[in-house]
């Protein structure tokens, strides 16, 4: 079995960091192999849209099966740029508006809030002190996700769990986010 049909069979299973290693290797071996392209992709897009990385992998199997293999990838490659464009604009619009909203808001960056926790004897001092009147600015989903599991390790499991709930409610499935719920949920019962 060649790397492309392994990863293939891996990501499947949704076993998504051993499909990306095996594709690695297959495009490290041929840069031209247009299958171990298209997994690396999809594993890309499986890590933040699991269901969607996976759907597109079933379609790309049922195009295999109506046309030729090199048909199927262009249909399946054409459909990633659209979904990348999408996010892309999606990105920018919802920075746009955050941008404008939080300029009427007392703002902190999440890296500032960090400084400025070291600054007092507790992390719950330091919370309070921001949380009633500043507003915490994030990067990015990694930056909130720390935040997230910030909270919990300084006893705030609960409002973790407030916020990744909403969170979730407003962006959908993310498996970052949704193993920060499982977490706050285990220590806030």
């Amino acid at each position: 079995m060649n790397y492309a049909q392994k990863g293939l069979e891996l990501l499947s299973q949704a076993q998504i960091q051993k499909a990306l290693w095996h594709f690695t290797q297959g495009l490290n071996q041929n840069p031209q192999d247009n299958e171990c392209y298209l997994g690396a992709l999809l594993c890309d897009l499986a890590v933040s849209n699991q269901s969607k990385a996976l759907g597109l992998l079933e379609f790309y199997h049922a195009l295999c099966f109506e046309d030729t293999k090199a048909n199927a990838q262009e249909k399946i490659l054409m459909i990633l740029q659209e979904l990348d464009e999408e996010e892309t604009q999606e990105n920018k619009q919802i920075n746009q508006s955050f941008l404008s909203n939080a300029e009427s808001l007392p703002c902190i960056t999440f890296e500032d809030f960090k400084n400025f926790i070291l600054t007092k004897p507790n992390f719950k001092e330091a919370f309070e002190d921001f949380s009633l009147s500043t507003k915490i600015m994030f990067n990015d989903k990694n930056e909130l996700c720390d935040f997230l599991n910030l909270l919990i390790d300084n006893g705030y499991a609960n409002l973790s769990l407030e916020y990744a709930e909403n969170i979730q409610e407003n962006m959908g499935f993310d498996i970052q986010l949704n193993q920060i719920l499982e977490r706050a949920t285990k220590i806030s019962k």
